[in-house]
């Protein structure tokens, strides 16, 4: 849902003189050049302000009050903006509403997921016993996403969420070649260590890359079943565990100047089967789309860079976080919650941002609780390069409420960077 038009190439840069701001879910259009938001930019900046206000409303809430309206209502109150992640997934909306029944407490929510998990292979287990391996590959990667979605929210026993995430990992490897498209597992040499990922390609012939970069609670195993509008375009997928994240969680955590992991890409792209290496694009979520900029800006290589619902200074609202963020963050980057005010300034775009030359396109979300929504905007406003951004007005973190739209819009911009 990219409205408006590009405007003119800049010559080599794949540039745009012309942006486009789309706000959803009405899509009214502003315009845009590199000195600002010339109509609607006003009303945009008004609506995430106040959105902003009730994010740091909504982030001061205990634990505590969240465990209390559990045992009121179960989770089965979550609104259906906050169902959509798990739905993408491929969670059957029935299952979903039983699942979420089951949880009266924070305590309950890994065991809700895994039991839901549970069913999930008992019926992959029935379809491979029928000679149905497809079908049975699909169930199977459901339960791995049942045991991923109840590894997040296991706050307090590092060993059993690192146990939870593990399981899923080693389910969705196994099925991931019997699935539609077939999945294939590869592994990207980088320093001492590997970065496990999954490849999906659009055909035979070698096409263009986009590198998915995880958020502190997303994997690659969740981001993967994202890649269709991708494949669509001609353009393969590749969903990378990064330090802090999936398979690296518990033994190499996020730091500052690691954006050498871009060199790694850049190079295993060469020889990676159905791609072309000439033509690489990097799309971070959340804390890896401040992380995708950083990449994008020490690694020239890279023909585009998207960012979505990304931070841009946390110095200014680290200490505003939830305490849920502050510990997904603070185990992505290996440290604990009241370490997080020490690394913010490490996370921050300030001075990388204006001087970045790649192409970036910038996806916002202005009911984000996670990321303050006018941290998009503050990005989009700030880079250098050519630049676009599409904002979702009543999307939520990673606009997952708008999954479809983005990833369409995205799919189509790069696919008309590539072939400039």
């Amino acid at each position: 849902m990219l409205a408006g038009t590009t405007g003119r190439h800049l010559g080599a840069t794949h540039g745009f003189t012309h942006l486009t701001l789309c706000v959803a879910p009405k899509c009214r259009l502003s315009v845009c050049t590199h000195d600002g938001i010339l109509s609607g930019g006003t009303q945009v900046l008004r609506i995430v302000r106040t959105v902003g206000f009730r994010f740091l409303i909504v982030n001061r809430l205990p634990l505590a009050a969240l465990d209390v309206a559990l045992r009121l209502a179960s989770a089965a109150v979550l609104s259906p903006s906050g169902r959509y992640r798990y739905l993408l997934a491929g969670i059957h909306p029935r299952i979903l509403s039983a699942t979420l029944r089951r949880i009266r407490r924070l305590h309950d929510w890994p065991r809700a997921w895994v039991r839901t998990a549970h069913q999930y292979l008992l019926a992959a287990h029935e379809r491979a016993i029928a000679g149905e391996q497809r079908a049975a590959a699909e169930l199977q990667r459901a339960a791995a996403l049942c045991y991923h979605f109840g590894h997040v929210l296991v706050l307090d026993d590092v060993v059993r969420r690192r146990t939870l995430y593990t399981i899923a990992a080693r389910l969705y490897r196994a099925a991931a070649p019997h699935l539609d498209p077939p999945i294939r597992p590869v592994e990207i040499p980088w320093r001492d260590s590997v970065l496990p990922g999954y490849l999906v390609t659009p055909g035979e012939s070698r096409a263009p890359l986009v590198v998915f970069l995880n958020g502190a609670s997303t994997t690659k195993e969740e981001t993967v079943s994202w890649a269709r509008p991708f494949l669509e375009r001609g353009i393969g997928v590749l969903a990378l565990d990064t330090p802090g994240s999936g398979e690296l969680a518990s033994h190499v955590p996020a730091a500052p100047g690691q954006e050498d992991i871009g060199w790694a890409i850049v190079e295993a792209a060469q020889h990676l089967p159905g791609v072309d290496g000439r033509h690489l694009a990097l799309l971070g979520v959340s804390l890896r789309g401040a992380y995708a900029v950083q990449v994008a800006h020490t690694v020239p290589d890279f023909s585009a860079v998207v960012s979505v619902t990304s931070p841009f200074d946390p110095r200014l609202y680290v200490d505003a976080l939830s305490d849920l963020v502050r510990y997904d963050v603070a185990f992505a980057v290996g440290t604990t919650p009241s370490e997080l005010d020490r690394l913010a300034p490490a996370l921050a775009l300030t001075d990388v941002a204006p001087h970045l030359r790649t192409p970036l396109f910038v996806v916002g979300a202005g009911n984000d609780l996670v990321v303050p929504p006018q941290e998009s905007v503050r990005l989009f406003r700030a880079a250098g390069g050519p630049k676009r951004l599409l904002f979702f007005h009543r999307a939520n973190h990673v606009a997952f409420t708008h999954l479809e739209q983005w990833t369409s819009a995205v799919a189509a911009w790069l696919a008309s960077v590539f072939t400039t």
